[in-house]
């Protein structure tokens, strides 16, 4: 199996655990997913503004590099809002970004009944088809790995 395709199948299975956490807690914390040999290494995103958030995109950018991550996924909820209509979907959106390659997108639509609580997850749309403007991925300095 070659690096593109097990980074796809652990998107998948990502993709699975983040569906858990949202029916559990009716909500997901954004988190990033640093891929290496040694295994993934997960950190929560909680900001609160765009100065915490550019912060802790530092960070992650760091610790993919100090942890020799060839890959580093993000997790986040996200409201899509159709500028023709108005209409607004939620969706989870996993943008991964690949040493050495393309970046690799996986998004699922879900819908939430009128109390908020049940949701019903639609079909899952990858790669070209579900990459959209204003999804965060995070991309360390690979460069600087490689200098050392």
């Amino acid at each position: 199996m070659d690096l593109n395709t097990s980074i796809q199948d652990a998107i998948r299975n990502l993709l699975e655990i983040a569906k858990f956490t949202l029916q559990e807690h009716n909500a997901h914390m954004p988190t990033a997913i640093l891929h290496s040999f040694e295994g993934t290494v997960p950190i929560v995103l909680p900001y609160e503004d765009n100065e915490q958030k550019r912060s802790l995109t530092e960070y992650v950018k760091n610790e993919a590099i100090k942890n020799h991550a060839y890959a580093v996924t993000v997790i986040s909820s996200a409201k899509i809002v159709d500028s023709r209509s108005g209409d607004e979907e939620e969706c989870l959106v996993l943008a991964t970004s690949i040493q050495g390659g393309r970046p690799y997108v996986v998004v699922q639509h879900f819908e939430r009944d009128i109390e908020r609580r049940l949701i019903t997850f639609g079909e899952v749309i990858e790669g070209e088809a579900a990459e959209m403007p204003g999804q965060m991925l995070i991309i360390p300095d690979w460069d600087q790995e490689l200098c050392h």
